[in-house]
């Protein structure tokens, strides 16, 4: 055909039709073999955008169709959100749909507010009052008052405010720092405006202290490792950065030491000793 085809293996193919999965299920899992298979290549990165696209189904659906099918084993995602997907080619590990089916509703048994009784009067009678209005007596006394609930004292969460990705640090994309926020997300860890700075500032430093690692390469090694912060150390010893380094401070300090206070002593330099404390 002139626009291409994918190669896959007939048994394959029918474990597909033939797996109990739902229609929107099974169209995602095309969809994944479409974007692998169809390229010659059996993992790739697949975000929900991509795979709306072809399915014509929204993509927080589709986010949470990939999500079942990684937890049922259908398809594997090593990593976060933006990791490589895969589909696993051995059928018998499938697991089938658990979802809750709807059960109709149990019958309850008669109350035994109708039977009859026997009044005074040898009339029968039923004990069920609840169409008769109540006695009235002076002032209105038989008509019971409306209640009103309390209102709920339980405090709102406060929204998250939305981050501003205007202003980002140099060699970082907009991409790569929208998947951070996602990944955190999914973590359940949301960011502030300020965490993120940090956390892209220490991609760029990351960044200067590989060679031929981008921030955001930097970003997605984080993501992949499954933490929730960036930290430029933890790339290095991840990546074995051969003879990286994180650049010296500009103000001599290292890590958190606090600067020498004026007047301090410093070894060698009797001038700043008081006049009973030299030659000791």
């Amino acid at each position: 055909m002139e626009d291409g085809f994918t190669r896959i293996a007939n048994e394959l193919l029918e474990g597909i039709i033939g797996a109990p999965l739902t229609d929107r299920e099974r169209r995602v899992v095309l969809a994944i073999v479409r974007l692998t298979y169809g390229w010659n290549r059996k993992a790739g990165r697949i975000y929900a955008e991509d795979v709306s696209e072809i399915t014509n189904l929204h993509e927080s659906r589709c986010s949470k169709v990939i999500s079942e099918l990684v937890r049922r084993k259908v398809i594997f995602r090593q990593g976060g959100s933006r990791s490589p997907i895969t589909l696993n080619k051995d059928m018998g590990q499938w697991e089938a749909s658990t979802g809750s089916k709807r059960q109709a509703p149990t019958k309850r048994a008669e109350s035994a507010q109708n039977e009859p009784i026997e009044p005074a009067q040898n009339e029968p009678t039923f004990k069920y009052r609840k169409d008769k209005p109540p006695l009235t007596s002076f002032e209105g006394e038989g008509t019971p008052e409306k209640s009103t609930p309390p209102e709920s004292t339980k405090p709102k969460r406060a929204s998250v405010a939305k981050l501003d990705l205007e202003n980002l640090p140099d060699g970082v994309t907009r991409e790569a720092a929208e998947g951070f926020i996602e990944h955190r997300k999914a973590l359940k860890k949301p960011l502030t405006q300020r965490a993120l700075m940090l956390a892209l500032g220490e991609a760029v430093k990351a960044s200067q202290a590989i060679p031929g690692l981008s921030p955001d390469q930097a970003i997605d090694e984080t993501i992949l490792a499954g933490w929730q912060g960036v930290k430029a150390q933890w790339l290095i010893n991840r990546l074995g950065g051969q003879g990286a380094q994180l650049p010296a401070r500009k103000d001599g300090r290292m890590g958190f030491a606090q600067p020498r206070a004026t007047g301090t002593y410093t070894q060698g330099n009797d001038d700043e000793l008081p006049d009973w404390a030299r030659g000791i």
